[in-house]
């Protein structure tokens, strides 16, 4: 049976200076026969919320995908003021590195609207409607999902696997994975900068103490794949408005992530996420073990590799010429006839 997701993401394609890797996620899901994309909820972090539902129906529009929901999640995170976060994300976009993104056609509002509903009564919906079928797939915070388990808990055992970005294990040997780029200081990564597991940790703690079957695709492993300028020429050769949208507003993040964090491209986080679920094979996968006391205090590491603990499900390596090979070749095929519009 081809698995129903529900994809959750803070899409920040068509934005000055931010990640593209979670719109280029929701594109490999459009065109990958192998899941069954049942809606998209949307949260913050790349951007804010409202950003995030604005992105994510311009690329819907652009791939004629107007059979897909998508439900607006909640705007901050339980308890922790983000704004230091968005503050220092929007001065960056408009510093002395907005050359790269200067160029790109601003778009005006999108056509369609998000569904009434909020992103979380959308989740409890849905899982309740398919019991045991829906892989929820967490791109970003996991506020919404948080919501939805303390509104109906019993959630938790008809969830059928939750997949996130996010976290870093602890090798069993070497130094702990600690994620820096050279354009942003690392007091600012440490004070300021939070995204995904540790944007809302206490909406993360829910999740994690919820009992539910939890995969996680961590940086570790994350950072090892891009999307890369040859890449970026395959899409370009095709001449339809879905492929061209991902050519124009992924262009610029990977010419930036060449120039500023000397990277061979743009990394890829998302997408291996969700190729992961289509494939598991491109990763490796341990059992590792989730401390929730650690991860509230802030501290690291929280995925360990003994007890105690929660097990979880963590990808450990990829295949990264595999993987990349897949995306290129996947984001250059047309979008599957079940979510566009009827004609």
């Amino acid at each position: 049976m081809v698995p129903k997701i529900i994809l959750d993401i803070d899409n920040a394609m068509t934005m000055p200076a931010q990640d593209t890797d979670d719109a280029l996620a929701l594109a490999l899901a459009l065109v990958s026969p192998e899941l069954e994309l049942v809606g998209i909820t949307t949260c913050a972090g790349n951007c804010r919320t409202p950003q995030s539902t604005r992105n994510t129906l311009h690329l819907l529009e652009a791939a004629d995908a107007y059979q897909v929901p998508v439900a607006q999640g909640r705007s901050a995170p339980f308890i922790r003021n983000r704004e230091p976060h968005f503050g220092y994300l929007e001065q960056k976009a408009a510093g002395p590195q907005a050359h790269y993104w200067a160029h790109l056609p601003v778009l005006p509002g999108p056509d369609r609207r998000p569904l009434a509903e909020p992103a979380h009564e959308f989740i409890l919906r849905t899982l309740t409607r398919f019991p045991g079928e829906i892989i929820y797939i967490a791109l970003g915070a996991f506020t919404n999902l948080a919501l939805a388990l303390l509104v109906e808990p019993g959630l938790a055992g008809i969830i059928r696997q939750v997949v996130h970005m996010g976290g870093a294990f602890q090798p069993s040997t070497g130094e702990p994975f600690v994620w820096s780029t050279p354009d942003i200081p690392d007091d600012i990564w440490q004070t300021t900068l939070r995204f995904n597991t540790a944007f809302d940790p206490e909406a993360s703690a829910v999740v994690f103490r919820s009992g539910v079957a939890l995969t996680f695709v961590p940086a570790n492993v994350t950072s090892r794949v891009f999307q890369r300028p040859n890449h970026l020429e395959r899409l370009q050769q095709i001449p339809a408005p879905f492929q061209q949208f991902l050519h124009t507003y992924a262009r610029p993040w990977v010419d930036w992530s060449i120039a500023e964090r000397q990277l061979p491209g743009a990394h890829m986080h998302d997408p291996l996420t969700v190729a992961s679920v289509i494939d598991p094979t491109l990763c490796r996968w341990e059992t590792f073990y989730l401390d929730d006391k650690i991860f509230l205090s802030g501290e690291d590491p929280w995925l360990v590799p003994h007890p105690p603990g929660t097990p979880v499900q963590v990808a450990t390596h990829v295949d990264t010429a595999r993987f990349e090979a897949f995306l290129a070749e996947r984001l250059c095929r047309p979008v599957l006839a079940p979510y566009r519009r009827p004609r």
